[in-house]
């Protein structure tokens, strides 16, 4: 629909060029062109090259142009692909070659026009980075004129410009990136209403095209909403033919809307009222017929949905001349999808190796997996890599064949190496996310494929397998930010784009603070953003572009050796358990000096409720006791730790949770009625490979503290909206570290967020014992609070979000307040905590507690932990003697409660801060003035000899 009202003011043009001619030939050439341009293809074709042909030869550019430019926009109202590649490369000859054009004052609009339907032709084509290049090109032209001279026309193909690319980004699985767009649009639309023919249908369209993206984030609800708006509207236009193809599209979206919410009869009901179009006269028509097979298929109905599929096919590759093409691909798909589903795994199997086969243009005929550079979509090759997956799984199971075995173990692979190709693709942390639920199912089934291999023939080899599978979905997104600093070093990138993708970054994150911050939409900020954010990813592709090895560092996808991991995580006898929680099954990797297990053990809903309980009973003391929790423990000490840890006899474990197991301190479980806190020194990591570049990173040569204690009146919110209660004894506990380290302690007022900010980075041990806040609905805006500055406007708030645009170089953070590592559970990056926000400016580990904290108790804890972190013990185990110590010490029973003592976790690299104990320096420095003063009597005494 945008696209006509593009070229609307061509016909201005013409029809002023037709009446300057006396030719009555090619005034009704044109008209009858016209006539045909939405309904008939043949005649419409016709009588526009008449006109064009006629125009050239009297020489009438205007006509010549314009016929030649609505000629192509009728190739594209009616998908003709082949014609409208040769159109287009006339029009680009005619621009290019034609010295009559030269003197056209209309000419740098059709170069403009000329951009925006090569993206438009490269688009259909599904050739997404071509596509969007172009539309770039244009949009860039068009935001260098300034906003008072921007014409009616300029405004339209904006709008244009916008739909295309949020449409670009959503089939490629950028949907924030596509939303992002999508709602630029409706702002401009909103702005320039007045300029903009037919605002209102210009407006629903782009609702459509925004309901397909919440329909990609399963938001089925407000998709459906707009599509229903969409189509009431819609139907008011059924008699214009100019509203032909927005009518259809909005039936299709409508029933792939109800296939999702597996309500296909309503899907059917909609395709059926969709056909009062003729099938001939329907651009859409392969598609509806996949949207029927899909709806049928639901229904299992699988000789009907099987007749769909293969007339959609059939078209397909007439449509596309029998070339490969992810549309015939994804027809392939669908048919082996069905296979699948009608349990047929050898059809199913063929049907895979076809759509590969058209997945890309050099795939050689055979049963090997393409690599993801061969094809022409990396997500619709991840997608036929899993159903080859499952229907080699199902043919396994049939028929017990190590055949399948082994093409299933290829397979995974392949995945794996898909994966990582993919993910480097996403510049937007939420779309990364986006991506890591879209895959966790396939790792599950990964892991099961990998498990039946190792039960049949045990070896290491497989084990390094599964931990491979097992890390790839769990916080690449941190592991990402890990490997960034290594890609600044050694990238080869100028420092003055590197600061100016940190300047964009800081600006974003100021500008969307500003936008969470306000009761009130501001249109000022939202504009800001929106070109803030199109330089940043511009800048990103830059860096993708010209610097490949910056981009092979930051994305590298190298592989876990078991080995290398021993090596570099396990010290002294220590062990690594990594957890992987997948559908009514955990599985677990567990690594230790003398060997490796892989177990898979049954962990249902009722097993997670455990977990979940739990954690209900710790972080809420009451007069019940601890027998509950004892009990519990000692449940789930059983399904989680037994087994692992059976027949290892260190104290050093390190745990890679999962899923509802991030809410679970592992030294709190029950052994023999007693807490494992008794043997075992328990530390955390996110991954195995986050653990690994964490252990990497230099230490401190020297080590000294950065203390702060903000203070709380308790009275009154903060910025309007919080309220602080005081926090007692916080300067007590920041104040006691100073025995063991060399301390600055910031107290009440001076502890504001402007001075941390300005001297963190002196300091390689940061301890804030002050009030946080877990936001689950919008992760990045967990917070820690300081105190606020008298007659200031500055922010005394500090979110996850600022952290991503800080650097510091901490060997170790202890956030000693409420809930800070506790936050949303997301697939593919674990806790989202404010903890983990640490990690991403550069702490190497943490202390954070799992819920709101006791204070008072607080203090005696961090002391006795400080002390043993002076006497050079490991972080984790100077944090479980002060644990022990609290319990030994304390004779009230109410106080011994877990609530008091057990909040606190260490994560990332537990070892000790230093080589060598505070009291060893004290004790050299004895020794020193000891053999200092015997040399100087003895050098007394022979001087008085």
């Amino acid at each position: 629909m945008k696209y006509l009202h593009c070229i609307g003011f061509f016909f201005v043009f013409i029809a002023q060029g037709v009446s300057q001619v006396d030719s009555i030939g090619l005034d009704e050439a044109f008209g009858r062109a016209f006539e045909n341009h939405y309904t008939n293809k043949d005649s419409a074709y016709f009588y526009y090259d008449k006109v064009i042909s006629m125009a050239d030869a009297q020489d009438n550019l205007d006509v010549l142009m314009g016929g030649l430019s609505y000629l192509i926009n009728a190739n594209s109202n009616f998908y003709d692909l082949e014609q409208y590649g040769d159109n287009l490369e006339r029009m680009g000859t005619l621009l290019e070659s034609d010295a009559r054009l030269d003197s056209f004052a209309l000419k740098q609009v059709y170069e403009q026009r000329l951009l925006f339907d090569r993206g438009n032709y490269h688009y259909k084509l599904k050739d997404y980075v071509t596509a969007q290049n172009y539309f770039l090109e244009l949009y860039g032209q068009l935001k260098s004129i300034p906003q008072n001279e921007l014409t009616a026309l300029d405004i339209d193909t904006l709008s244009a410009i916008y739909s295309f690319l949020g449409l670009i980004h959503r089939h490629t699985g950028r949907y924030e990136q596509a939303e992002f767009y999508y709602t630029q649009d409706l702002r401009l639309i909103e702005t320039y209403s007045d300029s903009i023919e037919d605002a209102r249908s210009v407006g629903f369209n782009t609702k459509k095209l925004l309901s397909q993206v919440y329909e990609d984030q399963n938001n089925t609800t407000e998709a459906n909403r707009l599509l229903q708006e969409a189509l009431i509207f819609y139907k008011t236009k059924v008699d214009n033919p100019r509203f032909k193809n927005n009518f259809l599209s909005t039936y299709m979206l409508l029933a792939k809307n109800y296939i999702n919410q597996e309500d296909f009869d309503s899907a059917i009901a909609v395709l059926n009222e969709n056909n009062v179009i003729r099938p001939e006269d329907n651009p859409f028509k392969k598609e509806v017929d996949m949207i029927y097979g899909d709806a049928f298929l639901g229904k299992k109905e699988f000789s009907t949905a099987l007749s769909y599929y293969q007339k959609t096919l059939k078209s397909y590759q007439e449509y596309r001349r029998n070339k490969p093409h992810q549309d015939i691909a994804e027809a392939y798909g669908k048919i082996a999808e069905l296979h699948l589903r009608r349990m047929d795994f050898k059809q199913g199997l063929q049907a895979v190796q076809d759509a590969f086969l058209n997945a890309g243009n050099h795939i050689a005929d055979s049963e090997s997996n393409p690599s993801p550079d061969q094809t022409f979509s990396k997500i619709q090759l991840l997608h036929l890599l899993d159903i080859k997956l499952q229907l080699l799984q199902m043919a396994l199971g049939k028929t017990g064949e190590l055949n399948y075995e082994e093409q299933a173990l290829r397979t995974s692979d392949a995945i794996l190496k898909t994966f990582d190709a993919l993910k480097g693709e996403f510049d937007s942390k939420l779309d990364k996310q986006f991506l890591a639920e879209r895959v966790y199912p396939i790792f599950y089934r990964m892991l099961a494929i990998v498990y039946r291999s190792y039960e049949r023939n045990p070896s290491s080899k497989t084990i390094g397998f599964a931990l491979n599978i097992a890390e790839k979905n769990k916080d690449f997104v941190l592991l990402e930010a890990l490997r960034n600093a290594q890609a600044t070093k050694y990238g080869g990138v100028p420092p003055q784009l590197l600061n100016k993708e940190v300047q964009l970054r800081a600006g974003i994150t100021h500008l969307e603070k500003q936008l969470f911050d306000a009761t009130d939409t501001i249109t000022n900020y939202q504009e800001q953003l929106f070109d803030l954010k199109q330089e940043y990813y511009g800048l990103l592709k830059k860096l993708r572009t010209d610097f490949p090895k910056y981009y092979e560092l930051k994305y590298e996808s190298e592989r876990l050796d078991l080995a290398g991991v021993k090596k570099r995580v396990l010290k002294d006898g220590s062990a690594l358990v990594s957890y992987t929680v997948a559908d009514d099954w955990l599985y677990v990797i567990m690594l230790h000096g003398q060997g490796e297990k892989f177990i898979k053990l049954p962990f249902d809903q009722d097993d997670q409720n455990k977990v979940k309980e739990l954690y209900r009973l710790l972080s809420h003391p009451s007069l019940t006791g601890q027998e509950p929790i004892k009990e519990l423990g000692g449940q789930l000490f059983e399904k989680l730790l037994e087994r692992p840890l059976r027949g290892f006899d260190g104290e050093e474990v390190t745990i890679v949770p999962d899923g509802v197991l991030h809410y679970l301190p592992f030294d709190l479980l029950s052994d023999n009625d007693d807490y494992v806190l008794k043997t075992k020194s328990i530390g955390y990591a996110n991954s195995v490979a986050s653990l690994m570049k964490l252990k990497a990173k230099r230490k401190a040569e020297t080590n000294s503290v950065l203390a702060f204690a903000p203070s709380f009146s308790g009275e009154g919110p903060v910025q309007g909206v919080r309220q602080f209660g005081r926090l007692l004894y916080n300067d007590d506990e920041v104040s006691k570290i100073d025995r063991f380290y060399h301390t600055e302690v910031v107290l009440d007022e001076k502890a504001t967020l402007s001075y941390f900010k300005s001297n963190l980075s002196r300091y390689n041990i940061l301890h804030l014992a002050t009030h946080a806040s877990a936001n689950d609905a919008f992760p990045d805006y967990s917070y820690l609070a300081f105190s606020a500055e008298a007659d200031s406007v500055q922010h005394n708030i500090l979110y996850i979000k600022d952290l991503y645009n800080i650097a510091l170089d901490a060997d170790m953070v202890t956030l000693s307040a409420c809930q800070t590592g506790i936050g949303k559970l997301q697939k593919g990056q674990g806790m989202l905590s404010l903890s983990k926000g640490f990690y991403y400016a550069g702490a190497k580990s943490l202390v954070n507690t799992l819920w709101k904290i006791n204070d008072k108790s607080s203090v005696r804890l961090m002391e006795d932990f400080y002390e043993g972190l002076s006497e050079g013990k490991s972080k984790t185990r100077a944090l479980r003697d002060a644990k022990l110590k609290y319990l030994e010490s304390t004779d009230d029973e109410l106080l011994k409660h877990p609530y008091y003592w057990s909040a606190f976790v260490v994560s990332g690299d537990g070892s000790p801060l230093s080589d060598h104990s505070f009291w060893w320096y004290w004790g050299a420095a004895i020794l020193a003035l000891v053999v200092f003063l015997i040399w100087f009597w003895k050098r007394r005494t022979q001087i008085n000899l």
